[in-house]
């Protein structure tokens, strides 16, 4: 799933291009030979001409320009070779960072929902203890106060669920944008 993030996509494409480039590196130490649709030029009679010591030259050139620059293709394969190793580590490292970041963001879910039933519990026990309190108030052994406290420590208590569930629910939105969704836009 991590291979939809657009990090991810862009360091597995820059590894390509490295490979690539290592592999245009090894193939200039091979010879190339070049073929046109012409074998010489004509003059103004229109009579082909042509020069086959210039064919043999230019061919023998193009055979042997390797041999030249070794050195240069040596220095070449060496700087492409160190290119792709460094977007391979850059390619494995993102893919661990946006592995870390899917982790932690997992369990920062986990965490709001275990939170978020623990608040579920705690607000239907401060339900129950008001409740209580209202009865004893009621039946005449309590006052009203302790009617207010446990109203406030409901409230309390409510409010927390509350944050507690936008938590829980901003981090399915995190888990989304963590797995390559769309970035939050700032407004």
């Amino acid at each position: 799933m991590l291979a939809a993030r657009p990090d991810v996509r862009q360091a597995e494409a820059t590894l390509k291009s490295a490979f690539y480039n290592t592999n245009a590196a090894r193939a200039a130490f091979y010879p190339s030979l070049t073929l046109s649709g012409s074998l010489g030029w004509t003059n103004s009679a229109g009579t082909l001409i042509s020069n086959p010591g210039a064919l043999i030259w230019q061919a023998a050139g193009s055979l042997l320009q390797p041999l030249f620059n070794r050195g240069q293709l040596t220095a070449n394969l060496k700087i492409a070779k160190a290119r792709q190793e460094q977007a391979r580590i850059r390619f494995r490292q993102t893919v661990l960072d946006a592995g870390n970041e899917v982790n932690n963001t997992l369990a920062d879910m986990q965490n709001a929902r275990t939170v978020l039933q623990l608040q579920k519990q705690q607000v239907a026990r401060l339900e129950e203890t008001l409740s209580d309190c209202e009865a004893q108030m009621r039946y005449g052994s309590g006052n009203y106060l302790q009617i207010i406290v446990a109203r406030q420590s409901l409230l309390s208590a409510e409010l927390s669920l509350l944050s507690t569930g936008y938590k829980e629910l901003s981090s399915y939105i995190k888990l989304w944008v963590a797995l390559g969704g769309v970035k939050e836009s700032a407004q």
